[in-house]
């Protein structure tokens, strides 16, 4: 390990035949004789680990190390070429190999299914200055840009699910269409997912939801369960309550109408108090208030990918090439987290991602500084015990 690069030492976790085979698949690399999509990768994945600023200063920064080219089987590249490449090339082989790193968080690889949680929501890739004139187009009262649209894995913190929309593309639609609900799952969201017939399928399907109700939700209480005193100062009521709207609009019918739904409100601080739905009804309500305050977890998330990895400026501006710079952050995260979980001594990720930007084409081990560590603390307690015996 120690004849390897720290870069080698990541991209060790990449998934190189499953992306060959992708690129062969999607014919991403036809009639091109030289920088292909596996080069195009090495240097966005440089830059976002370096949270290099422009286009200019990655392709400079990436071109110094020719010596660690070619154990990586790239090259040197023009300015002109990475532009080029960034406004023309596919986006599928960067989504789908996103994809395979993303399945190795998913709960179907999980061999126990209890208490799993799946935490769903977006965030939006803001985009207003001279060049994105394209995104106008999609734009909505409070976005200009694209959209990511992310499922998390609660334990790991890691995405089983990602897509890049426009900002018109409602939450509830994106979740209803494409993630596939698992059973023994508790997904926990915000009331923008706010849709009965897609709670009542999650229910059917022997999966767990926890989220916000919003303020004009039509029901009624039927029971009123007793809050545990120990829980007072936090749970205001805990009930079961039918929704008496029984056609939500659009022809629909609502599925859940009159079927018990379990009602915990908690209490605020300087808010009015918040009440949360779920069709839990074997964990506590301390529980179901716990769950949803986990909720947070997936803003630190996008706030690390934002800020970590740079997705505040741009190497293209072109919206394939912005698609296929959120990609290669996506991978960039999963990369480092599948690193994190092989290494011994790193349960920061920010101190890896810290460690791999300062020195990307350094030959040392992940694992130096934890026996470097080490050491030093066995030291410290070998000449304390050396004090305390002759004092």
């Amino acid at each position: 390990m120690k004849s390897m690069t720290r870069f080698s030492q990541l991209l060790n976790h990449f998934p190189k035949n499953a992306f060959k085979k992708i690129i062969a698949n999607e014919k991403a690399d036809r009639y091109l004789k030289s920088f292909k999509t596996w080069d195009l990768l090495h240097i966005l994945l440089y830059g976002q680990i370096t949270q290099t600023k422009s286009l200019r200063r990655v392709i400079s920064g990436f071109n110094t190390h020719t010596n660690s080219h070619y154990h990586m089987n790239t090259s040197k590249v023009k300015r002109s070429t990475f532009s080029e490449a960034l406004s023309k090339r596919s986006i599928e082989p960067f989504k789908q190999i996103c994809e395979v790193l993303m399945g190795q968080f998913s709960s179907k690889h999980k061999k126990k299914h209890k208490d799993f949680i799946s935490i769903i929501d977006s965030t939006p890739i803001t985009l207003k200055s001279r060049g994105y004139e394209w995104a106008l187009k999609n734009r909505t009262i409070r976005s200009v840009g694209l959209k990511i649209h992310v499922e998390l894995n609660s334990a790991d913190d890691a995405p089983m699910y990602s897509n890049i929309t426009h900002p018109n593309v409602n939450d509830i639609v994106d979740a209803r269409t494409n993630i596939e609900i698992q059973k023994g799952t508790t997904y926990v969201v915000d009331k923008g997912y706010t849709d009965y017939n897609w709670w009542h399928k999650i229910n059917e399907s022997k999966a767990f939801f926890v989220t916000r109700a919003k303020v004009n939700i039509a029901m009624k209480v039927v029971k009123e369960t007793d809050v545990e005193k120990k829980d007072e100062a936090i749970i205001q009521s805990d009930q079961i309550i039918h929704l008496t709207n029984h056609s939500p609009g659009g022809g629909r019918k609502n599925k859940y109408a009159n079927k018990d739904l379990r009602m915990v409100t908690i209490y605020r601080e300087d808010k009015k108090p918040m009440k949360i739905l779920t069709n839990d009804f074997d964990r506590s309500a301390i529980e179901i208030a716990n769950l949803y305050k986990q909720r947070w977890q997936i803003e630190l998330f996008f706030k690390w990918i934002k800020q970590k990895l740079k997705l505040k400026t741009y190497f293209g501006q072109s919206e394939n090439a912005i698609r296929i710079q959120i990609y290669t952050a996506l991978i960039s995260y999963l990369l480092m987290k599948l690193m994190q979980k092989a290494s011994k001594g790193w349960s920061k990720l920010i101190d890896l991602q810290t460690w791999l930007q300062h020195g990307l084409f350094i030959k040392d081990s992940i694992n130096t500084d934890y026996y470097r560590r080490r050491r030093e603390k066995q030291m410290l307690i070998d000449k304390l015990q050396t004090t305390l015996e002759f004092a």
